[in-house]
């Protein structure tokens, strides 16, 4: 969970997202602004769930937050959480998800209150001023 002490808000951030700027710039980001003490990079849905499977016994490896984007292809990040969710059902409560899309569709945008677990809905470039909000959000 997010601290107010130390040089870290969070000890594992999980971020999905298919555009390969858009993975540069989260990684630069969080990392500039000392984010996170791990950060895992996943460019599908799928490949995400594929990595929870294989430590499914260690739910100590589940990450504090996810970022999200919401269109990918295969699997959109609504149908992921679905699955995340489901599967993970006993802890997808201690696993906060930012939503961040370039999305600004009013469906959207109402779909996230099926998904207690969305915290916050962001629009994309991910900057630092958005880190900040996340992590106010988490204390």
């Amino acid at each position: 969970m997010a601290q107010t002490t130390g040089k870290f808000s969070f000890k594992k951030v999980v971020s999905i997202e298919d555009s390969k700027l858009d993975q540069f710039i989260i990684e630069h980001t969080l990392q500039r602004c000392k984010f996170s003490e791990e950060l895992l990079m996943f460019s599908s849905a799928g490949d995400a769930l594929s990595h929870f499977a294989q430590v499914e016994e260690k739910m100590a490896e589940l990450p504090d937050l996810i970022f999200l984007d919401i269109q990918m292809p295969l699997m959109n990040g609504f149908e992921f959480l679905t699955m995340f969710n489901e599967k993970y059902a006993d802890f997808k409560d201690n696993v906060s998800v930012v939503l961040l899309t370039s999305s600004l569709d009013p469906v959207d945008m109402r779909r996230c209150h099926e998904f207690p677990n969305i915290k916050l809905y962001l629009n994309k470039p991910l900057r630092e001023e958005m880190l900040n909000e996340v992590s106010a959000m988490m204390c």
